[in-house]
């Protein structure tokens, strides 16, 4: 097979840009919300500031800028969906929201977290409490990545076995939506990339093209002066 050096570097930049795309995916792009302590015992017609953290990771704030949409999301047990926005608080990845029920109900928690999928924080009962989940197991990071002091997030339990795209371990009650109903953005709407193992190949393949091709290159500039064979009358 001839490959010209334009063909590999044309190869080897087309195989460059599908890394790149991927590079996003590959890095983990999964958010978890997590709520500051909550009164005893919610009431309905009565309105409550609830504090909630959005960690990138499952343990530091989102480095990529700022997050929008932020907020809390109750899904009732008809799928209907309400949205309170989040507003920033002084510490980094601590938001708050107003939010009241006007009358008794159950409802599905989710965290609303920017360009991450929507988080499964658990259920709210009106009259009653919120019945958290445990959290999918943290990214382990330095002390750098923990910008916190005194107010800082909570300590959740931990579930090593909760998928952070899905909902793996989490009983919803009975009539409840699915979660995959519930939520706007699913594990299906997840960002997607090439396998670690497919992308080593494509690395291969292209330093080995280009490889190739100049090295053919350089073996013709080496080549000492042929004298052109014209017939001569």
């Amino acid at each position: 097979m001839r490959l010209t050096t334009r063909a590999a570097v044309v190869l080897a930049t087309a195989l460059g840009a599908v890394l790149v795309s991927a590079a996003p995916a590959m890095a983990g792009n999964w958010g978890v919300t997590t709520l500051d302590p909550l009164p005893d015992r919610i009431e309905p017609g009565r309105a409550y500031t609830i504090g909630f953290w959005v960690l990138q990771h499952g343990s530091h704030p989102y480095f990529g800028g700022t997050l929008d949409p932020v907020g809390l999301k109750f899904v009732d047990g008809k799928g209907a969906a309400t949205v309170y926005k989040g507003v920033a608080l002084a510490e980094p990845a601590h938001y708050a929201t107003a939010v009241v029920f006007q009358g008794p109900g159950t409802w599905q928690v989710f965290g609303v977290q920017g360009p991450f999928q929507d988080y499964r924080v658990g259920t709210l009962t009106v009259p009653g409490g919120v019945t958290t989940l445990p959290v999918p197991q943290p990214a382990t990071v330095g002390t750098d990545e923990q910008p916190w002091g005194a107010i800082r997030p909570p300590q959740m339990p931990v579930d090593t076995n909760r998928d952070p795209f899905g909902d793996a371990g989490a009983a919803a009650p009975a009539g409840a939506p699915s979660p995959a109903a519930a939520v706007r953005r699913t594990a299906d709407d997840r960002p997607t990339g090439v396998p670690p193992v497919a992308v080593a190949a494509a690395v291969t393949v292209a330093l080995a093209v280009a490889g190739l091709a100049l090295g053919r290159r350089w073996r013709r500039l080496r080549r000492p002066h042929e004298p052109s064979r014209e017939l001569v009358g």
